[in-house]
């Protein structure tokens, strides 16, 4: 039998307000006997329990679902932060850096948001060229952090003395002393330069030559 709220309400209400039943053991058949001198239908106690036990069981319901939400959400917002800071923080040392020119290698690694320090050496490939890199290809770094690259300078260079009206024993020390060396030794005619004096050289004073090269020197047999 379906029973308005109403009339539940007013049962409850007369069970804890009136002397005629404080009883907490009445039975059905007493309340139909008090309700039915009204006339009006006495509701079943067994549907009052499971409409009470129904309530409870959803707000019990509703809390512990807002909690999951929460706790949810909070995880995703913890998780979400961790990630994007690990990412932001560490980069791969781009490869293929090596052996290409340095301009190159600058793009890069500005790509990759790291910084370029370069130290140029004397060696036999093209000037320009990336020999090494410091850290090497493929390391973690901080972004931000200093790649440093050994580039080429092409072939080292120095400057030819000069060393004409000097001794042979003098003109042998100062080739030496730039890394240069004597080369063939002959004996010209020189109307100015004493003999015994180097009276011409090859290559002129002031040219530039590999290290080890060697200079060719011409004596004076005097005037």
């Amino acid at each position: 039998m379906t029973h308005t709220d109403e009339q539940i309400q007013d049962l409850i209400h007369e069970m804890y307000t009136t002397g005629e039943s404080t009883d907490w053991g009445v039975t059905a058949e007493d309340l139909r006997g008090k309700r039915g001198r009204r006339g009006l239908p006495v509701p079943d106690l067994k549907a009052i329990l499971l409409i009470a036990a129904a309530v409870v069981l959803v707000v019990v319901g509703i809390g512990v679902a807002r909690e999951s939400h929460t706790h949810k959400s909070t995880a995703s917002g913890s998780t979400t932060t961790t990630s994007s800071t690990a990412a932001g923080g560490t980069v791969s040392v781009p490869t293929g850096a090596v052996g290409t020119q340095v301009a190159n290698a600058r793009a890069v690694m500005s790509v990759a948001g790291l910084k370029v320090a370069t130290r140029y050496v004397a060696n036999t490939s093209t000037t320009g060229t990336v020999l090494a890199q410091t850290p090497t290809p493929g390391a973690l770094v901080d972004r931000g952090s200093t790649v440093t690259l050994t580039v080429s300078s092409g072939l080292a260079v120095v400057r030819v003395p000069n060393v004409v009206g000097m001794s042979q024993v003098q003109a042998g020390s100062a080739l030496r002393a730039t890394g240069l060396t004597e080369g063939s030794l002959t004996v010209i005619h020189s109307a100015i330069v004493s003999a015994g004096d180097v009276a011409n050289q090859n290559p002129a004073a002031d040219s530039s030559l590999p290290p080890g090269s060697s200079v060719d020197l011409a004596f004076s047999s005097g005037p």
